[in-house]
């Protein structure tokens, strides 16, 4: 017990001081970032060390094993503060030895790869880990490859010097991104949260939402994506707005899985809805080097389909189930919300506000987080529940800064070995130039590693996979890229592996496979979303107005169709038919042509003309929603 207490005590200094040391050396400009990564990188794995141990012992062998083992994990945590302190003293002299290093130089290399690999399996398990194994293998036996894997191969000491010297593998990009802004946005987040800003929202969303049909569902989409949008976890936004939302569902009339899903399919769109996205947002920013606020403004509309595509399957299953909205004396008055927590929205559109002005994210968030600390005096929130909520920020900051240097090594791989344009070939190759049989392939890609992996380390293994095969096939840039992170994100949705399903389901205490293929079936139109926009650049900002607005209308309507057709229902069970019919419809908006569309229009028209024949189920109350 004294053992546990000590390492949850250190691993909650380390990470608290993470997120302290970020806060004010990034904004403030007090170190160079190639001295702010080592350190980072060290308090992360101080943490990861004896947070969780080397080998997981059961309860009963914990007396037994935890002094070695603690011995154990404490020579980690000495090597990890080595590394970082050498290469945090070294850095200017490692830059100007770069291809002719020292024997200490390797030494520390090698030490600090192997760290990193533990680091991720500790943190995330052995998916991400396993990956970066095969990497490594792949860099060392290259001369064993086949065909066009085949390369010259590389000794461990080239490998690890690339890997942890050269700002190209494990200080590369990916961990760049997360000391820059995400664990900025990750402070500002949890101090939004503890500031109340979580039960503004719900009574936000009450408000705004409650009196339609399907009631406390629509809700629980709106205040999740907004909650979502800040906290930028999948899983995690279940864990939070779900203990409210789903216990309410249920309550007004909502069977257990579906509540379930809905909370998890809301929560999943959080990583797809700026300003965070799942720290995407900001990669993708860096990769395209395109400014942040392009990334955002291109992400919108794609992220407005897919909650709309929600809250579409939520109102289509309450029509079946005769579920209203919530009376009007259950609902809390708009303006009244608006003035009791108008200091929230304040500082959401105070960041919105300095990004859209061009401020740098980070400047941006520092601003946020300073504003809402001052809220926290003001409001005189207790030291115990800031302290948790910032501990709970920086456990997932950790995993983040571990995971992304799990991917810096793969990309550095890749770079060192040349696989990415390789791999980009052979798609190309295998597609027979057919863009929707490539578009196909990386849905699956992405989808299968999505399953295993974060999405930021999903997002950045494709962007250096794949984006290359897409680009060369003639598809935009932008819209490549927003392409296989959609269908890394909606891998936390897709059966068997759909993590915030399964999450939804604890909680609800719902089947989880019925609750997992729910979901998946209500997210389904969400899943033909990339395909619009890849087929349309327009959905991406990429055009007119008029253009833009089109394509967004037509988008919306193909959605819904699917919806209909997907959830079985309109003002009555379809025939099997007629849902092939809508889909055939549905699918024939994607393309942005007069024929196509007016096709997609006349199969509309059929179903609204099918459906005024029916009679609606008797509608049923639904109950408040207490934040």
């Amino acid at each position: 017990m004294v053992m546990t207490r000590f390492r949850e005590t250190i691993a909650k200094v380390s990470w608290l001081l993470t997120l302290v040391f970020i806060t004010f050396v990034q904004p403030l400009y007090l170190l160079p970032i190639e001295q702010q990564l080592p350190i980072t990188l060290m308090l992360v794995m101080i943490g990861l060390f004896y947070h969780r141990p080397f080998i997981k012992m059961k309860e009963e062998m914990g007396k037994q094993g935890s002094i070695p083992m603690l011995i154990l994990d404490s020579l980690f945590v000495v090597a990890a503060i080595v590394v970082g302190l050498y290469i945090t003293l070294n850095y200017h002299a490692i830059i100007y030895r770069q291809g002719a290093f020292t024997a200490m130089d390797a030494v520390i290399s090698v030490v600090a790869v192997v760290l990193v690999f533990d680091a991720v399996r500790r943190a995330v398990g052995w998916p991400l880990t396993i990956v970066c194994l095969v990497a490594l293998a792949y860099a060392l036996l290259g001369r064993l490859m086949p065909g066009a894997l085949f390369h010259r191969g590389y000794s461990v000491n080239r490998i690890s010097l690339q890997l942890a010297l050269s700002y190209s593998g494990i200080y590369g990009i990916p961990l760049q991104i997360m000391v820059r802004y995400v664990i900025l946005f990750i402070v500002f987040g949890a101090l939004l949260q503890v500031s109340g800003a979580a039960d503004f929202l719900v009574r936000f969303s009450t408000s705004f939402a409650g009196r339609y049909t399907g009631g406390l569902g629509k809700v629980a989409v709106v205040a999740s994506g907004l909650v979502g949008s800040i906290s930028g976890s999948a899983a995690g936004n279940v864990a939070t707005t779900g203990s409210v939302t789903i216990p309410a569902m249920k309550g007004s009339g909502y069977e257990p899985h579906f509540a379930a899903s809905v909370e998890a399919v809301a929560s999943t769109g959080g990583q797809i809805m700026p300003p965070i996205m799942g720290a995407a947002a900001f990669l993708m920013a860096d990769y395209l080097g395109i400014p942040y606020i392009q990334v955002v403004k291109a992400a919108v509309i794609p992220a407005l389909l897919y909650f709309f595509s929600a809250g579409a399957a939520i109102d289509i299953y309450a029509r079946s189930k005769g579920i209203v909205g919530l009376p009007k004396d259950k609902i809390p008055p708009f303006w009244n919300v608006i003035k009791t927590g108008w200091v929230f929205l304040a500082l959401i559109l105070l960041v919105y506000g300095m990004l859209i002005a061009g401020v740098s994210p980070t400047l941006a968030a520092f601003a946020g987080t300073m504003a809402t600390a001052l809220l926290i005096v003001v409001r005189r929130v207790g030291l115990k529940a800031l302290i948790d909520a910032l501990y709970d920020g920086a456990q997932s900051a950790a995993k983040l800064c571990a995971v992304t240097a799990g991917a810096g090594i793969v990309v550095g791989i890749i770079q060192l070995t040349g696989l990415g344009a390789q791999l980009a070939s052979f798609m190309v190759e295998v597609s027979q130039g057919h863009v929707f049989v490539l578009l196909i392939l990386v849905m699956v890609a992405s989808i299968i590693m999505g399953m295993g992996m974060p999405t930021t380390v999903v997002y950045v293994l494709l962007a250096a996979l794949v984006a290359p095969a897409l680009v060369a096939l003639g598809i935009d840039v932008v819209g490549a890229h927003f392409f296989f992170f959609y269908f890394g994100v909606l891998a936390a949705i897709t059966p068997p592996v759909a993590l915030a399903s399964y999450a939804a389901a604890s909680i609800a205490k719902s089947d989880f496979d019925k609750t997992g293929w729910t979901a998946f079936k209500m997210a389904l139109p969400a899943f033909i979303v990339p395909f619009f926009f890849v087929m349309n650049p327009a959905l991406l900002m990429n055009g007119s107005v008029l253009e833009i607005i089109y394509a967004a209308f037509t988008s919306a309507i193909g959605v819904w169709m699917i919806s209909v057709a997907t959830m079985n229902y309109f003002r009555g069970k379809l025939p099997l038919w007629a849902r092939a019919v809508i889909i055939l419809g549905a699918i024939s908006l994607i393309g942005h042509s007069l024929v196509t569309d007016i096709a997609g229009y006349l199969v509309l028209v059929g179903l609204i003309f099918f459906g005024m024949r029916r009679k609606q189920v008797p509608p049923k109350q639904s109950e408040p929603l207490k934040a």
